[in-house]
């Protein structure tokens, strides 16, 4: 899957558009199309400074968008349940709850999170965040990340796509098997404190 998605970005403007719709309207991270440009500079198709003017302005334009969305539509919309189910309803309220904790700064943190930047968006914007700083603080996320995963994507190739995809897929059942462990964890030290106490006495 990973190559055929490689193979359909053939054009500086395809990459635009993959920038502006990851996350949103193709369900993938923003991460997939900067790995790929990457690898397309390794391979000599296409040139360092085209994709970061490409890339930075269509992740920007994406996040401007997430934000823009929850400035216009607000909580009456972005809470209807057929809305809440698209976007994640648990993410939605983690967003929500990073917004009102950390302010401006939870847009610089969310830039960082995987699968959980346009929540952080959106959520920013349904605060009512003044534009200017989220443009601020998404800009100093931008410079820092866009950059890096296209450089990695020059550096390690479609190796590192396809392990990065490999790696999204299998993360619920990561988590889904961390959360097992550690409920089986606590059931085994609350049925051996009994025990404890019984031999102390």
């Amino acid at each position: 899957m990973i190559r055929e998605l490689l193979q359909s970005i053939t054009g500086y403007p395809a990459l635009l558009l993959a920038c502006i719709g990851s996350g949103i309207v193709v369900p993938l991270p923003e991460d997939f199309p900067l790995l790929y440009a990457g690898v397309r500079i390794a391979n000599g198709e296409w040139s360092l400074g085209a994709v970061l003017a490409i890339t930075l302005t269509g992740v920007g334009v994406r996040d401007l968008l997430a934000y823009g969305a929850g400035r216009t539509l607000g909580h009456r919309v972005l809470s209807r349940p057929g809305v809440l189910r698209f976007l994640g309803a648990r993410r939605m309220e983690r967003a929500a709850r990073l917004v009102r904790r950390r302010g401006a700064v939870a847009i610089l943190a969310g830039r960082f999170l995987v699968g959980f930047r346009a929540p952080v968006f959106i959520a920013a914007g349904t605060a009512g965040m003044p534009l200017r700083s989220f443009l601020l603080y998404d800009g100093l996320g931008l410079l820092v990340a866009v950059p890096l995963m296209v450089g990695l994507g020059v550096v390690f190739g479609e190796p590192l796509a396809e392990g990065f995809f490999w790696g999204l897929q299998r993360a619920r059942l990561v988590m889904a098997t961390a959360l097992a462990g550690a409920i089986l964890v606590g059931l085994w030290r609350w049925s051996v404190g009994p025990r404890e106490r019984t031999g102390e006495e």
